[in-house]
């Protein structure tokens, strides 16, 4: 009986849509194979920091705050099982309230909510620096490191579902 995983909030690296489809596939080409899988949504009540010397952000709890990035509609649990491990155990999996727009135009008001999971921050609060975190200067200076990395590597889930 094969069971399709709790949809997954990313809010960090894993919206560089190459590195998802690295962790998912195995292939950073395979970009166009997961877009059916993502929605832009929202989480409120949290806020995306920049982790002292780490490329990758830590999301932790602000109730003044919201955190954009896409819900990923995850089809089998292999494919939650990838994530997990490429996340590691500094993240906290935590259920939040995501809020997904009806349509990809920025002024649509219009949305809807969804129960996810999302990687809350775990580890050490002294990394967390009060600076945002930004996608487009991970992808501009340190995505390509990171793909050149993991070229030749593959997440492994499992292969029963």
């Amino acid at each position: 009986m094969s069971t399709t995983p709790k949809p997954l909030f990313v809010y960090g690296t894993l919206r560089a849509l190459p590195l998802l489809a690295w962790a998912l596939t195995g292939e950073a080409t395979q970009v166009d194979a997961i877009k059916g899988m993502l929605r832009k949504a929202t989480v409120s009540g949290y806020k995306r920091c920049v982790l002292h010397g780490c490329d990758y952000p830590a999301a932790i709890k602000d109730e003044n705050s919201s955190i954009d990035g896409y819900v990923l509609l995850l089809e089998t649990t292999s494919q939650r099982r990838k994530l997990d491990d490429f996340e590691g155990e500094v993240y906290k999996v935590t259920p939040v309230t995501a809020s997904i727009k009806h349509s990809e135009d920025d002024n649509d008001k219009e949305e809807d909510t969804i129960e996810v999971d999302m990687y809350v921050w775990d580890g050490d609060m002294t990394k967390v620096s009060p600076e945002p975190w930004e996608l487009e200067r991970f992808i501009a200076d340190r995505l390509d490191d990171w793909l050149d990395l993991f070229d030749g590597m593959e997440l492994v889930g499992s292969s029963e579902d």
